[in-house]
């Protein structure tokens, strides 16, 4: 299971449905990567992005509509509660 249990709980989500889209996106992300895409979020937009330059920007060569991303660094760590959590202030 790749959706976590305690943390979709204490969201009040039907964690098999969580599970499915997370499943789904992540079969998504195996394909991009066989054909060397990786996906960029952040700011409110993403996209799957392909070869570097010899500065390390990357080629964009799909963009998404801009709904539901958040960037940040993509940390995250048991929290007080004992629930994880993204970074934050």
């Amino acid at each position: 299971m790749l959706a976590n249990e305690d943390e979709c709980r204490a969201m009040g989500l039907d964690v098999k449905a969580v599970d499915r889209i997370a499943r789904r996106i992540n079969r998504a992300m195996k394909d991009a990567n066989r054909l060397g895409l990786i996906l960029f979020g952040g700011a409110g937009s993403g996209s799957l992005r392909g070869d570097a330059d010899e500065r390390g920007r990357r080629l964009i060569v799909a963009d998404f509509d801009g709904t539901n991303w958040d960037g940040g660094d993509g940390g995250g760590g048991q929290c007080e509660d004992g629930l994880l959590r993204g970074e934050g202030l």
